[in-house]
């Protein structure tokens, strides 16, 4: 059987009715296999954190059908209102400024999708050039048992005083804008956050391109670590970060536990897959209040949804576990 597109595996979520058209206007390569583009757009987009785009290449790209990547950028970037600038920019160039509205997209390297193939060109050839989006999605934040509250709200299956993000891998793209939502908000939305994020360990301290041996921090070599880290470390975002690092590199330093970011930031890791057990740990005591966000590969998020909403495992309430899969 033929391995289904996005918009054939996602029929049945809900999209947006419009089309919008953004400008491609900066790539960053993170590693040799993902790299983050910044979407660029003339009036502003609504989406809620966790929520993907409908991709449509150009008509010359003869890309059949659109591909799905999620947004990793906070609701606020693309809605704020563009800058107006009498001044006419050089010929040839679109460089945003701070206050034009934006969406970021990280995409990974793969040949066999069309769409993501295409993302893959060479930035001379993708810069400046215009996409078709749509936004869709249910995998969202606020959980929605809130956002029908318009808040908080009395009751107790309306309240909310800890958030568990559960990442494995390219999974931590939807979550990253939750992370980035929940610390633009006063005190944090008065929520504790937990984040477990499991990565592929990417040669930490063996000199390939920066850590102990590299002279550069390890830490820009993980996907979203920094952002992450900044955003505790700010205190925009209370509670922690717990990072897993699996088997990447088979000559990787055992001796090391901690992953170093700007500033001399160290991150302790530990080099395991996350459990059942890690999550329920991270939730704690108070499942009544709390709520898990999983996304990964689909034998990682039907494990843990499994067991955390299982009368008989950990008996969470089905709306607080929430969870996208990561094909």
């Amino acid at each position: 059987m033929s391995k289904q597109s996005h918009i054939e595996r996602t029929a049945h979520e809900p999209r947006d009715a419009s089309l919008h058209t953004v400008t491609i206007t900066a790539i960053t390569q993170v590693t040799p296999t993902i790299r983050l583009l910044r979407l660029s757009t003339t009036t502003p987009i609504h989406f809620l954190p966790g929520q993907w785009l409908d991709v449509h290449p150009p008509p010359s790209a003869a890309v059949p059908k659109p591909g799905g990547f999620t947004i990793i950028s906070s609701p606020s970037l693309a809605q704020q209102q563009p800058s107006f600038n009498p001044s006419p920019k050089p010929h040839g160039t679109s460089s945003p400024s701070p206050e034009d509205p934006y969406l970021e997209l990280a995409i990974q390297s793969s040949p066999t999708n069309p769409a993501a193939a295409y993302l893959f060109l060479p930035p001379s050839q993708l810069l400046h050039t215009t996409l078709q989006v749509r936004v869709g999605g249910s995998f969202v934040f606020p959980p929605p048992f809130l956002s029908h509250r318009g808040g908080h709200g009395d009751e107790q299956s309306g309240r909310l005083k800890k958030v568990v993000l559960v990442a494995g891998g390219m999974g931590i793209n939807p979550l990253i804008s939750m992370l980035s939502y929940i610390g633009e908000q006063a005190d944090g939305m008065g929520v504790e956050v937990r984040v477990l994020y499991a990565t592929k360990d990417p040669g930490i301290g063996l000199g390939q391109g920066g850590g102990v041996d590299g002279g550069e921090e390890d830490g820009a070599r993980i996907l979203f670590l920094e952002r992450m880290v900044g955003l505790f470390g700010s205190g925009r975002v209370k509670g922690g970060l717990r990072l897993f690092l699996t088997w990447g590199w088979e000559a990787s330093r055992a001796d090391m536990e901690a992953v170093r970011c700007r500033g001399g930031v160290e991150v302790p890791f530990l080099r395991q897959r996350i459990t059942v057990a890690d999550v329920e740990e991270a939730v704690g005591g108070g499942k009544e209040d709390a709520v898990v966000y999983v996304c990964g590969v689909p034998s990682m998020t039907d494990e843990f949804v499994d067991a955390l909403v299982s009368p008989e495992g950990f008996g969470m309430d089905k709306r607080r576990v929430l969870f996208e899969k990561w094909w």
